[in-house]
């Protein structure tokens, strides 16, 4: 499989992208498509996707318009047949494929390059050569432009009779060539040149269906000499617009010109594109001074001191010095220290300050190496500064952060930075403190926003302390304050809430707890369904998670719900139960003296009920006999005693069921035999 990265050395640089025809798709399905291409000289060229069978060859024909097919091979075209052929006609090339795939056999190439996949798809589009000598390509030199011109490949066995295969295709003759590369920029490290173009997907510009791979070149300016240095396949990739090639020039010191062309399926190259010039020199720093010293002599003085740097070209050194946490250096020296001068005296450090030093190595070119490891030195000083005072803490509500302020002290002028700290103290979480400013603070103000993304937790209880830390690095005494942050954040509510009716008297609501630790109580609300009121019915402390409510109304349905409340009064979003329908503890009573009636109209069915306060309404069920199945026919409301069912018959036998609010029937029902009149 072509698949390997463009890197030092690799000659090819494949991966899969859009075709013009979705040639790979179709590999798996054996469905023969077909390209055509019009070159800009006015020549077609033709590929298809299918594997003709070894010993097989074919015949091309044309059509042009609705004219008669011209078979255009006088006689027939046979692929290579074997790996030894394709191995000789390749020459350099099959070398090239054989390097890629990493196989020294020609048969096994062979018949690896002749299988239906879709890296084969694209080496047979990617390289014109391979597709050609395995009978899939096919270049027409006289077409006739601006026609519609179909294309036939008849394939033929060994004997030259018709297999009874045919690939067919058809496309408008219109002479393109691929667009050329834009954009294109170029740049060095010493003699590695880093080449970047652009290039339009087939989304943004269809034209460039058919560009499949770039080529790349250099001109010396001085010597006019042009160099190809692609040494791969670099093919356009699917939905990429930005390119990129690398590879080395042979001398420095000198001006290059540098394009790239834009090659389509049948080899056809693009115009040049912008030229780029660039001047290569040798911009590569000699390497990074290591093993950096420096000691403190009597007088308070530095003495830095290193090893010699082994860069051929090397010009001399810099020495570099940064107070304390000073991220950026200054440079000591005004000019270059002699290659062979390993030490710099600096003569002037403050005391009381922590300094850095580095030095850097500079070639004949003026290219400066990087800072060398970093040697440290103290200058002792022992005065402390003065601590602050009036230290304030304040919560801000809105943006959930924590202003501090203070007053600085007197010697303000020689500090470093103030030092803020903060530790959490109920509940209590360790002795350590946390710095609140990572970089140097002058300014007596800080805006803490806690702990990353959590910020703080509410009600907890923070200790913040202030300390002056002097440009000597000896720090103040802290000067301390403390702050509660503020519940605001209603409690988590009841995670779930159930309801059952009781004797048919009331409803028990019972509820899991809140997960908030910081509930104090929960309230119990009830609303009828079809009111927009929602009435509180009781609040009960955190350990009392049951109620029971005698005050609902039979036959109605209620939705209650139950919200957690913490220690500040913040009430969660209430946790609803599901909609109970309130009714009594028994199914309604069965119907009595029914009476069941064949008249013209059908079967006339009456009866009576004792009590219709739990009625809803009555279902009425049908059986052939006595003693068979019933299956229903019909219901009424709850006020209608009568039933009349026309396509039910004389003979046949009836049941009537009253049933309440929440579907109940009655438990037992006589069954009745209808009677003629």
């Amino acid at each position: 499989m072509l698949k390997k990265y463009l890197q030092p050395g690799t000659v090819l640089f494949i991966v899969l992208f859009m075709l013009p025809l979705d040639l790979t798709a179709q590999s798996s399905t054996n469905n023969p498509e077909m390209i055509i291409l019009t070159r800009d000289d006015g020549s077609a060229y033709i590929l298809h996707n299918t594997a003709i069978p070894l010993s097989h060859g074919f015949h091309l024909y044309r059509k042009v318009e609705d004219e008669e097919w011209e078979r255009l091979t006088d006689t027939p075209f046979f692929p290579v047949q074997n790996g030894y052929q394709l191995e000789r006609n390749l020459g350099p090339l099959f070398t090239f494929i054989a390097e890629e795939l990493d196989r020294n056999d020609p048969q096994g190439i062979f018949l690896s390059l002749r299988a239906q996949t879709g890296p084969n798809m694209i080496a047979n589009a990617a390289i014109p050569e391979l597709a050609r000598e395995l009978g899939r390509s096919y270049i027409d030199e006289d077409v006739p432009v601006g026609s519609q011109v179909s294309y036939r490949f008849e394939i033929i066995n060994d004997l030259e009779r018709p297999a009874g295969q045919i690939i067919e295709g058809s496309a408008l003759i219109n002479p393109e060539k691929p667009i050329a590369p834009i954009a294109v920029q170029a740049e060095h490290e010493g003699r590695r040149i880093t080449l970047e173009w652009q290039y339009p997907t087939p989304e943004d510009q269809p034209e460039t269906i058919n560009t499949i791979r770039f080529r790349t070149f250099y001109r010396d300016v001085e010597s006019g000499a042009v160099e190809d240095v692609t040494n791969a396949i670099l093919a356009r990739t699917l939905g990429d617009r930005d390119f990129r090639k690398n590879f080395n020039v042979p001398r420095l010191n000198r001006e290059y010109e540098f394009w790239v062309e834009a090659v389509d399926i049948s080899g056809q190259p693009s115009d040049q594109s912008e030229k780029i010039r660039l001047h290569v020199t040798d911009n590569i720093a000699p390497a990074i001074i290591s093993g950096v010293q420096s000691s403190l002599t009597e007088d308070y003085e530095s003495d830095i001191s290193w090893p010699v740097s082994p860069e051929i070209d090397l010009a001399g050194y810099h020495v570099y010095v940064a107070l304390g946490e000073e991220e950026e250096y200054t440079r000591l020296t005004d000019e270059l220290l002699p290659p062979l001068q390993t030490f710099f005296r600096h003569t002037d450090p403050i005391p009381g300050g922590q300094y850095r030093y580095a030095v850097t190595a500079v070639d004949e070119n003026g290219n400066e190496g990087e800072l060398s490891n970093p040697t440290h030195l103290y200058i002792w000083d022992s005065t402390t500064p003065d601590p602050v005072s009036g230290l304030y803490a304040e919560f801000n509500t809105d943006q959930k952060y924590v202003s501090l302020n203070w007053n600085e002290p007197a010697d303000a002028e020689q500090l470093r930075t103030f030092q803020v700290l903060r530790r959490q103290i109920h509940p209590a979480a360790g002795g350590l403190y946390d710095q609140v400013n990572q970089t140097a603070l002058l300014d007596e103000t800080i805006v803490d926003t806690g702990y990353g993304e959590d910020g703080f937790r509410e009600g907890v209880f923070l200790e913040y302390g202030v300390v002056a830390v002097g440009r000597n690095g000896n720090r103040s005494d802290t000067t301390w304050t403390e702050i509660q942050i503020p519940v605001l954040t209603p409690p988590d509510p009841p995670t779930s809430v159930q309801t059952r009716m009781r004797n048919g008297e009331s409803v028990q609501v019972t509820w899991n707890a809140s997960l908030s630790g910081d509930v104090t109580n929960y309230r119990l609300y009830r609303q009828e369904t079809g009111s927009e009121e929602t009435v509180l019915q009781n609040e009960s402390g955190r350990g009392n998670r049951f109620f029971r409510d005698s005050s609902i109304e039979l036959n109605r349905e209620y939705v209650f719900s139950i919200t957690a409340v913490d220690s500040v009064g913040n009430e969660s979003v209430p946790t609803l139960a599901e909609p109970i329908a309130t009714h009594r503890l028994y199914p309604p009573e069965r119907t009595r003296n029914v009476q069941a009636l064949y008249t013209e109209e059908g079967v006339i069915l009456q009866w009576q009920v004792l009590d219709d306060s739990q009625v809803k309404g009555y279902r009425i069920y049908r059986s052939g006999i006595a003693t068979g199945i019933f299956e229903p026919i019909g219901e009424t409301g709850a006020g209608e005693l009568r039933f009349i069912h026309p396509e039910s018959e004389a003979g046949q036998w009836f049941k009537v069921f009253p049933y309440d609010h929440t579907g109940r029937e009655a438990r037992t029902a006589v069954a009745v035999q209808a009677v003629r009149r």
